[in-house]
């Protein structure tokens, strides 16, 4: 169990992208995955973010989050611009969030651009699963706030849920 923690930890600080202040990144990055299995675990994944000035480019496949048990948290925050300046642009493959138990929250959120901030996303397949009761399930793609500017192509979005009790919620192509 150790091992896959640390390759979950690797894993994700290997394809996360965090610009800042006129900085520039650039990440290329193949099989990301995060594991996780009892209660009251959190997983987060941060990939292509860019803010206060910074720019960042990201390229990246096979991104998954797996968690099983009960009152689990579970997030990815993929090509995000906030600030004046700030740029992401993303291309990504695949992307999976799968969670079994009860009382489990699920959030994934892509092309997010707020405060003046730019977000060019480009992805294929986008699964949210979750078995259970009790959770909730949040998908967000190419939100636009305070002046952002989002533009998001996506293929294939898909949200399923089994159980009783659960909350899903998919928004695309907000403007606020």
């Amino acid at each position: 169990m150790k091992k896959l923690i640390a390759v979950a930890v690797a894993t994700l600080f290997a394809g996360a992208a965090f610009a800042q202040t006129g900085s520039e990144s650039k990440v290329s990055a193949d099989d990301l995955k995060q594991n996780q299995a009892g209660m009251l675990n959190n997983q987060t994944l941060d990939l292509g973010n860019a803010k206060g000035g910074g720019k960042s480019n990201v390229q990246a496949k096979g991104i998954t989050q797996n968690q099983a048990g009960m009152l689990n948290n579970q997030s990815a925050s993929i090509g995000n611009a906030k600030d004046k300046g700030s740029e992401s642009k993303v291309t990504v493959g695949e992307i999976k969030q799968n969670q079994a138990g009860m009382l489990n929250n699920q959030k994934l959120s892509i092309g997010d651009a707020s405060s003046g901030g730019k977000s060019k996303v480009t992805m294929g397949n986008v699964t949210q699963n979750q078995a259970g009761m009790l959770n909730n399930q949040e998908l967000k793609v190419g939100a636009a706030a305070n002046g952002g500017k989002s533009d998001v192509k996506l293929k294939n979005v898909s949200q399923n849920q089994a159980g009783m009790l659960n909350n899903q919620k998919a928004n695309v192509g907000n403007a606020e």
